[in-house]
């Protein structure tokens, strides 16, 4: 894709907020002398929205030279505030990655799998995703350093969603991550929700353990747990939740819900058909939700026209 076609987006310099609402070396800070608040107030210009976009960032699946012609090949971010001069994220942004639609209200992420676009550190696939300004209101909001939760209550993340569009290329399950909690300065996710496509159960798979400081854990030991199948098409709901006796974790699929409990230090019965046990370390971690699309399908030129498209009606996160 042409720098020239990149350019014809359409942006505002608003900031916007709505009724509601990769480890930290995935992510490109913006540092500076910025107010506390990374600049700018607070607006509210989508009242009736199922999401707050001042407490997010969004990761492109471009890089940081393409969207802005400098910065590097790692990939590009908007961010709700004034961060050296770059772009904001606010309900008005519009971009053939990520836009929002109205009448319903709708934020659309798209990734094109023919482009070759840009990564962040520890991965090899692109995305359009979100992630959580836990201290939006209170913090510099161009660095991520203080951007993140504790697991001293309840922390949940609830999003609607449609699957609008999907890669059909032979041989390969057209697998995203639609929703994530990520512990700061940890390689290895708590939560990943993979969507694999029509035939296939939604999975959320986790890791038993962590190694701190973006560290590889040989010990680690990944697992998934099925939520029930979701068509394409069709808007389903999830539901992600973290507190101090485990993780809860939901689907309702037309109709029909499903709920896996899972609780630190006890064993759980995994789709491999092996027992596993979360880490009580887990707690004493920090953390940040995520949101949007995340292929694990690698770019390629020859996969022409082949597209992953979600729309998200609500993308609500409480922390109580």
């Amino acid at each position: 894709m042409s720098a020239l076609k990149r350019k014809v987006l359409v942006f505002s310099a608003l900031l916007a907020l709505s009724a509601c609402g990769g480890s930290s070396s995935n992510e490109q800070d913006v540092v500076g002398t910025l107010p506390i608040n990374g600049g700018g107030d607070l607006i509210d210009d989508c009242v009736d929205c199922g999401w707050n976009i001042n407490q997010w960032k969004l990761t492109l699946p471009v890089s940081q030279d393409d969207y802005y012609g400098t910065g590097g090949n790692s990939a590009a971010e908007l961010i709700p505030a004034d961060c050296s001069s770059k772009e904001k994220l606010s309900n008005e942004t519009s971009l053939e990655y990520f836009w929002r639609e109205t009448s319903p209200d709708v934020l659309s992420f798209k990734v094109n799998l023919d482009e070759i676009g840009a990564t962040t550190t520890n991965s090899s696939y692109v995305r359009s995703e979100l992630r959580e300004l836990y201290h939006f209101e209170t913090e510099n909001r161009c660095s991520s350093s203080n951007q993140n939760w504790f697991i001293t209550g309840e922390h949940k993340l609830e999003s609607t969603l449609i699957i609008e569009q999907y890669p059909t290329i032979t041989g390969l399950a057209p697998k995203v991550v639609l929703g994530q909690v990520h512990g700061y300065e940890i390689k290895q996710a708590l939560v990943k929700l993979l969507w694999e496509g029509d035939d296939k159960p939604v999975r959320v798979i986790l890791n038993d353990s962590f190694a701190g400081n973006n560290q590889t854990c040989d010990d680690c030991q990944p697992f998934s747990i099925d939520l029930g199948v979701a068509k394409a098409y069709q808007q389903w709901q999830y539901t992600i939740s973290v507190n101090l006796q485990g993780i809860d974790l939901r689907t309702t699929i037309d109709g029909e819900r499903t709920i896996k409990t899972l609780k630190w230090g006890e064993p759980i019965l995994a789709n491999d058909g092996h027992y596993y046990t979360l880490s009580k370390n887990w707690l004493n971690a920090s953390y940040y939700f995520k949101a949007g699309i995340y292929p694990q399908i690698n770019v390629n030129t020859a996969y022409d026209n082949q597209v992953f498209e979600v729309g998200f009606s609500k993308i609500l996160v409480t922390h109580q």
